[in-house]
């Protein structure tokens, strides 16, 4: 008895040991990854060297590119125009080297460059050295007048980018000039209907220019699906809405890694913010409009619940001047409220204008005969504010009592619906 005693409490000690033992594996193990994320980040060598001719008492600058916010990384003042920036940098990326000169406001410039590398040597001259596509001194990159030798392979393609880029943009200008040109034919005919139709490609093809861009970001990431410049490139073009669906599909066809890399992660929330946005806005489906802040272009106040109670239907479009995708979509949509307005379809346009007279100079060039309001403020307006517009083109569809039905109708669906229901 007394053994068997004895033999409990020598397992009884064991056991105690054993627990305290696995105690303290626990414990160290835990300890762990603590000790891993208290590791300093690695860091990287960099140097660049610059030479800008005639930026003589100059200031240049590096920036890490990450599009949502900017992070400078170094600086250096120079008074012959050669820079040697040397540092340490702890996120490999594409960064901003921008340089101006005190004395001359006009002499200033950005050149991209890949980090780390084993070696960037950037040479701006005054004159342009590329021709193709840089006749107008507004058109194009910093490749217009810049060289940069560099070690990196990314480097290499993101200048592929550029030029595509660029050429689309000198492209931009060609059509325009030869939609200009056709007007001024159209005009000389004395044809009404052939010079209200080449007045308006000609007018609309103005508001275009940030889709030639988009048309280069997709050229460029379908020739590079699995590159991490064709991140950098979709991050360029990240705010043209019309594009954002097919975006997301070239991301998701991306290898895991990249997705989940530096650059990846800001795609991924860029595209999730206007994604999130469109579903977010759908919680204002059932609110009641009863009025709306901003005031007519003749200064006065309009009774919305009366315009709503007027129509089956109303059109909400929230649009802006200077807005190219708005001034593109409005025509289509008012072409849908003059073919049904007699049937109950009306349509209200809300401007995120700041300059009153930019705002009705905009609704006479788009011959837009539909109720105006603005607040003048901007993204400031209290109704801007309070459907959170932080993305355009946006609509609000509503009802005869005032009650939204849908948020953000495309044109296609919206046509659909009205052919359906009136």
């Amino acid at each position: 008895m007394r053994k068997l005693k004895q033999n409990k409490l020598g397992m009884l000690a064991s056991d105690k040991s054993g627990w305290l033992f696995l105690l303290w594996v626990v414990l160290l193990g835990g300890c762990q990854p603590t000790q891993q994320q208290q590791q300093p980040p690695r860091e990287y060598n960099y140097s660049i060297a610059a030479d800008i001719e005639g930026c003589e008492d100059c200031k240049a600058k590096l920036w890490l590119k990450e599009y949502t916010v900017s992070r400078k990384t170094d600086s250096i003042q120079s008074k012959d125009g050669h820079f040697s920036m040397q540092g340490k940098i702890i996120q490999p990326g594409l960064y901003t080297f921008s340089y101006f000169s005190k004395a001359d406001k006009a002499l200033y410039g950005f050149v991209d460059v890949y980090l780390p590398t084993d070696s960037i040597h950037i040479k701006a001259t005054k004159k342009q050295i590329r021709t193709k596509f840089y006749g107008k001194s507004d058109v194009g990159s910093y490749l217009r007048n810049t060289v940069v030798f560099s070690t990196s392979p990314l480097q290499k393609e993101w200048e592929q980018y550029l030029v595509l880029r660029d050429s689309l943009w000198h492209q931009f200008f060609l059509d325009k000039a030869l939609t200009g040109a056709k007007f001024l034919q159209a005009m000389g005919t004395g044809n009404k209907a052939l010079i209200q139709q080449t007045a308006d490609s000609a007018r609309e093809l103005k508001y275009r220019f940030s889709g030639y861009l988009a048309s280069a970001t997709e050229l460029f990431v379908k020739q590079h699906p699995t590159s991490e410049v064709s991140l950098q490139a979709m991050l360029d073009n990240r705010d043209y809405r019309p594009a954002e669906e097919r975006f997301r599909q070239y991301y998701r066809a991306m290898p895991a890694p990249l997705q989940a890399s530096f650059y990846g992660h800001i795609l991924d929330k860029a595209l999730a913010k206007n994604e999130t946005r469109n579903q977010n806005n759908q919680r204002f489906v059932g609110y009641h409009i009863r009025q709306l802040a901003g005031k007519t272009p003749a200064g006065k106040e309009l009774n919305a619940e009366q315009l709503f109670k007027r129509n089956k239907l109303t059109l909400v479009e929230f649009w802006a001047s200077w807005c190219g995708p708005c001034r593109l979509e409005m025509p289509k949509y008012y072409g849908l409220y003059k073919q049904y307005n007699s049937k109950g379809f009306g349509m209200l346009g809300i401007s995120l204008d700041d300059d009153r007279k930019k705002w009705t100079q905009a609704i006479a060039e788009d011959s837009l005969r539909i109720p105006h309001l603005s607040e003048l403020q901007g993204g400031n307006g209290d109704d801007i504010r309070r459907f959170t517009i932080k993305g355009m083109p946006a609509n609000l569809l509503v009802d005869s009592t005032g009650s939204v039905v849908a948020v953000d109708v495309p044109y296609p669906k919206l046509y659909k619906q009205l052919q359906q229901s009136l």
